[in-house]
């Protein structure tokens, strides 16, 4: 643990995140979704200052997004979230501290709270008669464009 990482509060920690990140050459989306993902879960553990983030810290928070959490979504559904999104919202804690750590010499708190499981979606393929009717509107279209 360095000088420059006491008192330092996760809020103010947030931007220089975000800007390692987009050192990365990120998209937008992708920042965008870093940002919100750990901001989520500033709200949910209050400012603290990060090297004091605890691993039950960062369990009873995704036991919370699993049982407790009610989205805002502009549609007014409040489903409670996907396996997948929760995973992507662990995909951001880890990266957010995997920086911390390097950057203010600490321990990963990350490191024990293990990554939350998701099915991927089987994947579906065409049929023949799919497949037929696709190759034959293609070359109506070629004859015609």
């Amino acid at each position: 643990m360095n000088r420059r990482s006491q008192g330092l509060s996760i809020s103010k920690a947030i931007p220089g995140f975000i800007q390692y990140k987009e050192a990365e050459v990120l998209s937008p989306t992708t920042l965008r979704s870093y940002s919100d993902d750990v901001k989520k879960w500033l709200g949910f553990t209050g400012d603290k200052e990060v090297i004091k983030v605890t691993t039950e810290d960062l369990r009873a928070f995704f036991v919370w997004l699993r049982t407790e959490y009610k989205p805002r979504r502009f549609s007014g559904n409040t489903d409670p979230l996907s396996p997948k999104t929760i995973r992507n919202i662990w995909v951001s804690l880890s990266a957010f501290f995997t920086w911390a750590c390097l950057e203010f010499e600490f321990p990963n708190p990350m490191k024990l709270v293990p990554a939350p499981k998701f099915q991927e979606k089987p994947f579906e393929p065409f049929s023949k008669e799919q497949v037929e009717q696709l190759l034959k509107h293609s070359s109506v279209q070629n004859r015609i464009g």
